[in-house]
């Protein structure tokens, strides 16, 4: 008979065996262990991985789902995808596995998912609602409190996950979260409690900076905000500090329209005054050392416009300590073009994400628009960080990842990188142990179009959108000069980046191109309409951007060259340019091996395109029922009418030379008193006076709310603005001068109206 104590002994040896096995889940060696708190400092991303590297779930904003991945002992296999919300772009997951949530940013919700690791059981656990456009999720540290970032709302939403409700949200009474709040990083000081944390919070867009002129180098600025998570509320900014000097020179500075005065062997002018840049397009945040690291996309809107000095890849680097910007920005083109001669050059285009290794002061920041990560080093005294060289010949340390990288986490084990791939839709799985890192896995995250499909044809223009390398469209350069940047640099998500760049024209405040079409037809391009097709943007790629280009000689032979790409008008006497829509293009490869157009694909992109959404789209005030009948009675409509909410209309190439003067599609432009040709800021990129005396095309309305400054210049800062006496011609020209807005409340009512516009307010036609 066996005796009690020996019993005793085998029960606890069973208990000790079964505590150090693996839990068999579906075939899948899974250890779980009941992690209850993550080890470092939280982040929002598209891709989040559990506090014991077991689990990892990214999100598919194409396909409406998230996708969840068993990662332990590398194993890396899809448990299920799962349908969530429209276009999900965040996600976090508890410590401990049992709860996903994600931002829904079209529906304005968050779906949280209950997950089961013993049975791989994934449910909908609660749905719920936030405010509009939310974005960045993050967890705190010991899992009691997510927040989410609502970027057009302007608030945060604070959630309780152990009754998963929404507990507060924070807005812009008292202190203001402020402006299109984006990424999220949460503090973690190591103890049981998550009261006692600071959140910060990017913002997409910068601020003006008060006395500065836009289209200066200086004329913005970024902001961090903090949130308490005792209070969950507002305690303060971070004033982003502009880098005076980017390390790139210009021929010129226009707005004080001096040039430079050397010249280069050839007889072109040489660079030599000195360029600065604005943060702007901050999409995430990372903490380490109690420093924080802010990737984004550097604004030097001041001409000339020459490739190498429009837009920077920056990090910023804030002290969590003192609570302000170290002044120790890196730019990370800086690092490519001063590293060893004869090294071929891939600039680090529109950073968009970053993580950091726990182990050694190192970390990655991922080029969106390079189909790259690039290794940085950090000093844990200072925050001071450099783009880590390679041993083997001093080149940048790129390591290739899929196509248009947004997010990456690194494990605890700091053995393991996940990237999220947006384009290619799927996870590259990196060994971190090796030099250099090599892909271990690439993992399916969602299926890509059907063969030969619509969807498949604007994925490739989705592609082509957003590279800065064009490897797509054949060989490297295409799109840029050596990777310099893409389409998406200027235009984030078809979109505006709401700066004033001083270009050929004159000063041009960016437009989203979800405006560019409706119902088939197509608003003339440009403030000045000098293109009329969209193919002229084939001007952008090369003039602005340094690229090769997709457009070909009419033979097809080899790309085209020469003055008659993107303009109207050319010669002297002057005539109108062969349509660049008739002319070759570059043909690109399909994800299923297809061929397509280069611009057809563009373009079918550019047509799904979605405008912003508005967070008074749903309001009931009745001041905008009154503000839309006050729309009405001025006649706005006149040239803000149709479902573009814009006048302006073509057909397609124009054909009679007699319809253009000074390259402008003469009859779409407006003159609503908009253009003072006094102001500092009118001047063309090469100082001579600009465009603008016979009016601008007027633009679209939709989303109007999120792009200020308003107007080509920026000169009104708001649409408040827009409506003051400044420009009281602008506010009587529907009614042929006479002002039917002299009362402040209606001109209130009218901006109300204004900022409730997007994709599903009824339009007013002409």
């Amino acid at each position: 008979m066996m005796s009690r104590t020996r019993f005793r002994l085998i029960v606890v040896l069973v208990l000790l065996l079964l505590a150090a096995t693996q839990f068999s889940v579906g075939g899948l060696g899974f250890a779980y262990a009941q992690v209850t708190r993550f080890a470092l400092a939280t982040k929002s991303g598209p891709i989040a991985l559990s506090a014991d590297d077991t689990i990892l779930v990214s999100v598919n904003p194409d396909n409406n789902s998230v996708t969840v991945f068993f990662v332990g002992n590398d194993q890396n296999q899809v448990i299920a995808e799962v349908p969530v919300g429209r276009e999900p772009n965040g996600v976090a997951i508890l410590p401990n596995s049992r709860f996903i949530y994600v931002a829904n940013t079209v529906d304005g919700t968050v779906t949280v998912l209950s997950f089961d690791p013993a049975s791989r059981a994934i449910n909908v656990a609660a749905l719920l609602e936030v405010g509009t456009e939310p974005y960045g999720v993050a967890v705190t540290p010991n899992g009691t409190k997510v927040y989410v970032t609502n970027a057009h709302s302007d608030s945060v939403s604070v959630i309780d996950t152990a009754s998963n409700t929404v507990a507060k949200t924070i807005t812009n009474v008292g202190p203001p979260v402020g402006a299109e709040p984006r990424g999220i990083a949460i503090t973690n000081n190591g103890n049981d409690s998550d009261t006692d944390e600071t959140v910060y919070i990017t913002h997409f867009y910068s601020f003006a900076n008060q006395g500065k002129l836009d289209g200066e180098d200086d004329s913005k600025t970024g902001l961090i905000t903090k949130i308490s998570t005792e209070t969950d509320s507002v305690t303060g900014q971070i004033v982003m500090k502009n880098m005076a000097d980017t390390g790139f020179l210009a021929t010129g500075d226009a707005i004080n329209k001096q040039v430079s005065t050397e010249k280069n062997q050839d007889g072109s002018l040489k660079p030599t005054f000195t360029t600065g840049a604005y943060p702007n397009q901050m999409q995430a945040i990372a903490i380490k050392n109690g420093f924080a690291y802010v990737p984004n996309v550097g604004a030097s809107p001041n001409g000339p416009v020459r490739f190498n000095v429009n837009t920077q890849a920056l990090v910023h680097i804030l002290d969590t300590n003192t609570n302000q910007d170290t002044g120790l920005t890196i730019n990370l083109h800086k690092s490519v073009a001063t590293q060893p001669e004869g090294l071929k050059k891939r600039f680090l285009a529109v950073p968009w994400a970053i993580d950091f290794k726990s182990n050694e002061n190192a970390g990655y920041v991922v080029s969106a628009a390079s189909n790259v990560i690039v290794k940085i080093a950090v000093d844990p005294t200072t925050g001071a960080a450099i783009v880590a060289p390679s041993p083997i010949d001093g080149a940048v340390h790129q390591v290739p990842v899929g196509r248009n990288p947004r997010g990456i986490v690194i494990n605890n084990a700091n053995t393991r990188a996940y990237v999220m791939n947006y384009i290619s839709r799927d996870v590259t799985v990196l060994d971190l142990t090796r030099f250099p890192e090599q892909p271990l896995a690439t993992m399916r995250s969602a299926p890509l179009p059907a063969a030969g499909s619509p969807e498949e044809l604007v994925l490739a223009g989705k592609e082509l959108y957003n590279t800065s390398i064009g490897e797509f469209a054949a060989s490297v350069g295409n799109m840029s000069n050596d990777g310099w940047q893409s389409c998406s640099a200027c235009h984030p998500f078809g979109l505006a980046d709401n700066v004033v760049w001083i270009f050929a024209a004159g000063p041009r405040r960016t437009l989203g191109q979800h405006q560019d079409f409706a119902g088939g037809v197509m608003r003339t391009l440009n403030w000045s309409g000098i293109f009329d097709e969209q193919q002229d943007f084939e001007l952008n790629i090369r003039g602005v951007s340094g690229g090769q280009g997709l457009l070909l000689n009419a033979d097809g032979s080899a790309l085209e060259e020469g003055p008659k790409i993107g303009g109207l008008v050319i010669g002297d006497p002057p005539a109108l340019a062969v349509a660049n829509s008739l002319r070759g293009q570059l043909q690109v490869r399909t994800p299923s091996g297809g061929l397509v157009n280069a611009w057809d694909a563009i373009i079918a992109y550019v047509k799904t395109i979605r405008a912003p959404i508005s967070p008074l789209a749903k309001s009931t005030d009745p001041r905008i029922a009154e503000g839309r009948q006050l729309f009405i009675s001025n006649n706005c409509q006149s040239c803000h009418g149709g479902p573009k909410w814009s006048s302006s209309s073509i057909a397609g190439p124009v054909t009679d030379l007699a319809q253009v003067k000074a390259g402008q599609v003469i009859d779409q432009l407006r003159n609503v008193g908009t253009f003072n040709p006094d102001d500092r800021n009118e001047v063309r990129a090469n100082g001579n006076p600009p465009l603008g005396a016979d009016g601008f095309v007027p633009p679209s309305l939709l989303g109007v709310f999120s792009t200020p400054p308003y107007f080509h210049n920026g000169s009104a800062a708001s649409l408040d603005e827009v409506f003051s006496d400044k420009f009281a011609v602008h506010r009587s020209v529907g009614t042929g001068g006479i002002d039917g807005l002299l009362n402040p409340d209606d001109r209130a009512k009218l901006v109300l109206f204004l900022q409730s516009i997007d994709a599903s307010t009824e339009p007013i036609n002409p």
